[in-house]
C-alpha cells in the first residue's frame, strides 16, 4: 500500500474517532430555563421578566419566571432544583454550589418613615416593617439599625411583603418600613406621591461602621429627586448616603459550562436591548469587578469574561513599546559606534596607503642597492603589521583592504624586480 493511501486512511480514522468523542461528550444545548425572580410587581420580577423575554426572543430559549419572595426563597429553589437561575442579594447566606453568572445592578437601603420622624433614634422601640423573614432586607437593616444603637432589637419587627408594609405604614401599624432595592423602584415612587412620608436620612457614611460586621455592603446614595411626588417635588430634597449590596444572576455550580457561557455572552451583547427595557441593568458588569464577591463565578461565565480580557500584547503594549524604542536607540547608538570605528580603522589604512604610496614613488625615481633593501624591510613589515591589525579586527577586511594589498604586492614586485635586474648586471659583468 502506498504512503499517500496510509496515510490517507489513518487521517479519516482520526476524524472519525475524533467525531465519535464529540458526539458522545456533548450533549444538547440547554433550551428551558426556569428564572426565580420576587413578588409580582416588584424589581426582581420586572427585572427577571425583561431579562426572560430577551432570551426568548434572542435565543429562542423558553424561560419561565417563578415567583419569589426574595432572595432567600430563590436560593431555596435554586438548591432543591426547582429553578435553573435566579436573582440574589450578594449579602444573602447562600451554600457552596451555587455560582455567580453577572452582576446586575445595585440595590440601596431605603428607609421611609412618617413626614414627622427626624432622625432614625425616632425608631427605638417602634414597630418596623424590615420584608419576608431571612430576605436580603432583613439582615441588612438589622445591621444598619443595630449600629446605630437602637436597644430594642427586634421586639416589635414584623416581617412581610413590600405590598403589606406599605399598607401597614399608611395605617400607622407601624412606624417604618426598610426596604432594599433598586432606587427609582415604581412602588415606592406612588407610595410616596401619596404624601405624608419620606425617605429618611440614615447619617453621612453609613456603611463605614456596618461593614466591619456586615462585609458585604457597599456605599451607596440615593440622589436627590430620585422620586418625583409632585409638581415641583420631590424625595429625598437632597442625595441620601444609604447602604447598598449588588444583585447577582446565580446559578448552580452543575450548570454545564457551554451553558453558561452562552448565557454569559448573550446578556453582554444584548445589553444595549435590556437598558431600554430595565434602564438599571446599565449597571450589568464583570463579577471580578465587585468587591467581596460571596459567591464564584461559574466556569463558563469566567470564560467568558477571560475572552474579553486584553492579551498580552495589548496588556503589555506601552511598555513592549518602550522596550521598542530603547532598543531602536540602542541599534542606532550601536551604528553610530561602529561607523565612527570603521571610520578611524579606514583613518589607520589611509597612513598605511600613504607608506606605500611613497615607497612606490621612490621606487619609479630609482634608488640604491642599499635603499632597495632597506625598502624591501619596510614593505615586509607594513604587510606583518596590517595582518596583525587584520587579525585583531582593528582593520576591517573591506574593498579599501583589498585594494592596498594589491598596492602592496604591486611594490613589492617591483622592490623584486629591482633586484633580479641588479642581479642579472652583476652576473654579466
Amino acid at each position: 500500500m502506498k504512503p499517500i493511501r496510509i496515510a490517507g486512511i489513518a487521517l479519516l480514522l482520526s476524524l472519525a474517532i475524533v467525531s465519535c468523542i464529540y458526539f458522545i461528550t456533548s450533549g444538547s444545548p440547554k433550551r428551558e430555563w426556569i428564572l426565580a425572580g420576587g413578588e409580582n410587581g416588584g424589581r426582581y420580577d420586572d427585572v427577571a421578566r425583561t431579562l426572560a423575554a430577551e432570551l426568548a426572543q434572542g435565543k429562542g430559549w423558553k424561560v419561565r419566571v417563578e415567583g419569589s419572595s426574595g432572595s432567600l426563597q430563590n436560593l431555596s429553589l435554586l438548591g432543591e432544583g426547582k429553578a435553573d437561575l435566579c436573582l440574589v442579594q450578594n449579602d444573602v447566606s447562600g451554600d457552596e454550589n451555587i455560582r455567580c453568572i453577572a452582576t446586575l445592578y445595585e440595590e440601596a437601603l431605603h428607609v421611609i418613615v412618617p413626614a414627622e420622624v427626624e432622625s432614625a433614634a425616632d425608631l427605638d422601640g417602634k414597630a418596623l416593617s424590615l420584608g419576608p423573614a431571612g430576605g436580603g432586607t432583613e439582615g441588612l437593616a438589622m445591621a444598619l439599625l443595630g449600629q446605630m444603637g437602637l436597644k430594642d432589637l427586634g421586639r416589635n419587627w414584623r416581617n412581610e411583603s413590600l405590598e403589606d408594609g406599605l399598607q401597614a405604614l399608611r395605617s400607622g401599624e407601624v412606624k417604618g418600613l426598610c426596604i432594599v432595592t433598586g432606587v427609582g423602584n415604581p412602588t415606592i415612587g406612588a407610595f410616596l406621591s401619596e404624601g405624608g412620608f419620606k425617605l429618611l436620612g440614615l447619617g453621612q457614611a453609613p456603611s463605614e461602621s456596618v461593614r466591619l460586621s456586615y462585609p458585604f455592603v457597599l456605599p451607596s446614595i440615593i440622589p436627590a429627586g430620585a422620586y418625583p411626588t409632585g409638581p415641583g417635588k420631590a424625595e429625598p430634597t437632597k442625595k441620601l448616603p444609604t447602604l447598598g449590596t449588588k444583585v447577582l444572576l446565580a446559578c448552580r455550580a452543575d450548570l454545564d459550562e457551554v451553558d453558561a457561557f452562552e448565557l454569559t455572552r448573550f446578556l453582554h451583547q444584548r445589553q444595549g436591548v435590556l437598558i431600554r427595557s430595565q434602564p438599571i441593568l446599565a449597571q450589568m458588569g464583570h463579577p471580578k469587578e465587585s468587591h467581596h464577591l460571596q459567591f464564584a463565578i461559574h466556569e463558563g461565565s469566567k470564560l467568558h469574561y477571560d475572552s474579553d480580557e486584553p492579551g498580552f500584547i495589548e496588556k503589555w503594549a506601552e511598555t513592549i513599546g518602550l522596550v521598542l524604542s530603547i532598543l531602536a536607540i540602542a541599534w542606532g547608538a550601536a551604528s553610530t559606534l561602529r561607523q565612527i570605528y570603521l571610520m578611524r580603522m579606514k583613518e589607520s589604512l589611509d597612513e598605511f596607503f600613504a607608506k606605500v604610496e611613497a615607497i612606490t614613488s621612490e621606487l619609479v625615481e630609482g634608488t640604491t642597492t642599499k635603499r632597495m633593501n632597506e625598502i624591501a624591510r619596510e614593505l615586509h613589515e607594513i604587510r606583518r603589521e596590517t595582518t596583525r591589525k587584520l587579525i585583531a579586527e582593528e582593520l576591517s577586511a573591506d574593498e579599501s583592504f583589498v585594494i592596498f594589498q594589491r598596492q602592496l604586492h604591486t611594490a613589492q614586485q617591483m622592490v623584486n624586480q629591482v633586484r633580479e635586474n641588479d642581479s642579472g648586471s652583476k652576473a654579466t659583468k
